[in-house]
């Protein structure tokens, strides 16, 4: 409501400037009519007694001064990106995530479809039937691929301070 009043006041002000600057013409047939011009209770409002109007636009357009005093750089990450400690298991320990890469057995591949799947023995004897992206193995290791006759699991470790990651081929036990 605020701003249709200012953009009526805004337009109704410039209005009466233009008409009062601008000496009269005549209309040819290819000009526009011009505008009636404003009465003057629409060119200005009514002035109040405690400056509402002068109060309504103090501050529209005074520059914003920026104090960084006390706050953080916007263009900073909030949290340093540092690598994650590899013997810490991050989130919930999966049944897969207890044993060691090489005590898996790769039993079962079902490959030729949208998901492939790979069906994975623990030493335990329970099966398990997993896709990609499932977490395998106690260092942070995922299965990237399932592929014919194998599947490609990715482990990431940390040496010298930088994330090294490692692919290992688990071909099916025969």
């Amino acid at each position: 409501m605020k701003l249709a009043l200012v953009i009526g006041i805004a337009s109704a002000s410039l209005v009466a400037v233009s008409a009062s600057a601008a000496p009269a013409k005549s209309v040819s047939a290819k000009q526009a009519p011009a505008l009636p011009e404003p009465s003057p209770t629409e060119a200005s409002p009514a002035p109040t007694a405690s400056g509402e109007t002068n109060a309504m636009f103090s501050g529209f357009m005074d520059p914003f001064d920026y104090d960084q005093r006390g706050r953080r750089d916007p263009f900073v990450m909030p949290v340093p990106d540092r690598p994650v400690d590899q013997q810490n298991i991050h989130g919930p320990l999966l049944p897969l995530q207890r044993f060691d890469l090489a005590q898996l057995r790769l039993v079962g591949i079902i490959w030729d479809v949208k998901h492939p799947k790979a069906m994975i023995k623990d030493p335990t004897g329970n099966t398990h039937v997993v896709g990609t992206n499932t977490k395998v193995g106690p260092r942070n290791g995922y299965i990237a691929v399932i592929r014919e006759g194998e599947m490609v699991v990715v482990e990431t470790q940390e040496q010298d301070g930088k994330l090294v990651s490692s692919a290992q081929v688990v071909k099916i036990a025969r």
